[in-house]
């Protein structure tokens, strides 16, 4: 008696752990094609200001929200995946700071991975060397430790930084910004002892 109610008990526990795994993946589903839909439309209408937030509002706004989309066995991981990133680019010039400010909240638990988190580092360094004033006030806004982070994403890479990281560099120090621009050349230096050492 004793050993079934054990088994019944395990039993009630498995099936309570496979349904809530399921929701992610539900949220992930129904997240992904909001995102699909929303990103036909931009392409249908690339210059109306509707479909540009609706898009923005439909992109994954935390890092684990993105990964359930475009990381390895996400739902919209089938190699078209840094599509739906580098529409983000298309977007500053009319919503740079929601894009910005998206960008940055992505990035700040983000480490550096082939494919979508790769082209996440390289929307995020092209908006970052385009609006320098922007993204270090959005830096500005983290914490210390996530803000870290995020230069240290853009920093890692398995070559050199991308060109856009020596822009942000270059612009911070003409926008007086000295003690990001440090922590911007400290991580790069930190990235290339890694890689030789």
């Amino acid at each position: 008696m004793f050993q079934r109610a054990i088994t019944v008990t395990l039993l009630l526990l498995v099936i309570n752990s496979a349904g809530l795994a399921g929701v992610p993946r539900h949220r992930a589903k129904a997240t992904g094609e909001a995102l699909q839909a929303a990103f036909a439309a931009l392409k249908a209408k690339p210059a109306d200001r509707a479909a540009q937030t609706r898009y923005l509002k439909a992109f994954p706004h935390d890092y684990r929200g993105f990964l359930a989309l475009f990381g390895a066995g996400g739902y919209l991981a089938d190699g078209y995946q840094c599509d739906y990133i580098f529409a983000l680019t298309t977007l500053q010039s009319h919503h740079s700071d929601e894009v910005g400010r998206l960008l940055v909240q992505l990035s700040k638990d983000a480490e550096y991975q082939a494919d979508a988190p790769s082209c996440l580092q390289h929307v995020l360094a092209s908006y970052g060397s385009r609006y320098t004033k922007s993204f270090a006030g959005f830096l500005k806004e983290l914490s210390a430790k996530e803000r870290d982070q995020v230069i240290t994403f853009l920093a890692d890479s398995d070559a050199d930084p991308v060109p856009e990281y020596r822009l942000i560099i270059r612009n911070l120090k003409q926008l007086n910004e000295p003690e990001l621009a440090k922590k911007f050349q400290q991580a790069q230096i930190d990235r290339a002892r890694q890689q030789h050492g």
